[in-house]
């Protein structure tokens, strides 16, 4: 069998949400592939340094032009190409239509149908709403991270049960784990400038993160040494973030770290007081279960995957559209006995033992398989 590998999600260099899950999956897909198949990895730009190196299981095939790759490079690719490829395997909302090669989407969430131009921009908004209903309808089979996700897929485009399987994202083992040194954690701190104890976010800043009401909620705790560390790139409407900051003129409590490479993450996460994730939507939701891997509480929205994803071994805000809530949910975590603190760990750090990406990867490729 012959896997053709859309890698444009996955080979870029600050990754994040999609990016990521694109690029672990790629990644351990190449790890687990049976010797008598081979991957083709199509892209529009040749990979990075850290994607897979090259084999006698795996080529790189680059082709433009860039502008609308999938529409024009990818679907010409698919029909004329060689060598022949299989399946394809898009870890997007975008596939060919006009290809005869059967295709399998691996799409993360429809955030953009549930908030629409109150949180997307015009242009993103077209294009996904344009083109997620038409992919899902053309693959043969449609992947996606969770529960929650399959559930809003079957009732905003009509689409079988059936046809949509549950497949849930890994972690990075080798990276999250509880064993992070004290000189390392001190030696991160310093690196973003932290002193004290403080709480914790990292995702994109954009608006369905819930950052202004987290922001709101933390500037009400009575905590006058606490900090709150805001990590992440910068997305659609970030200033409202930063204007938050200043309009509370609490500019001093709150750290805007940018984006943290995985190198300093752990340490970042296993010296913070808890992980809050306020979040109004997530597909799955992979930083709680990071933070849990290393060994923090999370503070996470009753909303949408979370419960799915988190279980019972979270703190819940009950109400993410509620600065109370959210405030209440953080009192509850930092106000834990130790010996209820250690519970709560020891939970967290069971449940992200039920996300592995070896047994993901092989469970794409045994779908891929089938189909092809």
């Amino acid at each position: 069998m012959t896997i053709g590998i859309d890698i444009n999600e996955a080979n870029i260099s600050q990754r994040v949400g999609v990016n990521q899950i694109a690029f672990a999956t790629f990644s351990n897909m190449v790890k687990h592939l049976d010797p008598l198949d081979n991957i083709i990895a199509l892209g529009k730009q040749g990979p990075l340094p850290d994607m897979p190196e090259p084999s006698d299981n795996l080529i790189y095939d680059i082709f433009g032009p860039k502008k609308f790759w999938v529409l024009t490079g990818l679907t010409k690719r698919l029909l004329f190409g060689k060598p022949k490829i299989d399946v394809l395997f898009s870890p997007s909302h975008y596939t060919p239509l006009l290809s005869r090669v059967p295709s399998v989407v691996y799409i993360m969430d429809l955030s953009f149908e549930r908030f629409g131009t109150d949180y997307f921009t015009d242009t993103d908004l077209s294009q996904l709403q344009k083109w997620t209903p038409l992919s899902i309808k053309k693959a043969k089979t449609v992947l996606t991270i969770s529960k929650f996700s399959k559930n809003e897929i079957v009732k905003i485009y009509q689409v079988p049960e059936e046809k949509i399987k549950v497949v849930y994202p890994g972690f990075n083992k080798d990276l999250f784990h509880g064993k992070i040194p004290l000189t390392k954690q001190n030696q991160i701190k310093r690196k973003y400038k932290i002193g004290g104890s403080y709480l914790l976010y990292v995702g994109t800043l954009q608006p369905r993160k819930n950052l202004i009401r987290l922001i709101k909620a933390f500037s009400q705790l009575n905590r006058p040494r606490l900090k709150l560390v805001i990590g992440g790139k910068r997305g659609w409407f970030y200033e409202q973030i930063y204007d938050q900051v200043k309009d509370l003129k609490i500019e001093d409590k709150v750290i805007f770290a940018g984006y943290i490479p995985d190198e300093d993450l752990p340490g970042l996460i296993k010296s913070s007081r808890a992980y809050v994730l306020p979040s109004l939507y997530e597909g799955f939701g992979m930083p709680p279960v990071e933070a849990q891997a290393v060994g923090v509480p999370v503070v996470v929205s009753k909303t949408s995957s979370l419960p799915e994803v988190v279980g019972d071994s979270g703190i819940y805000i009950n109400d993410p559209r509620s600065v109370a809530s959210i405030k209440d949910a953080i009192e509850t975590a930092l106000n834990l006995p130790q010996e209820k603190r250690a519970e709560i760990i020891a939970q967290g750090k069971e449940n992200a033992k039920r996300f592995n990406w070896e047994q993901t990867s092989k469970q794409i490729l045994k779908i891929l398989k089938q189909i092809a």
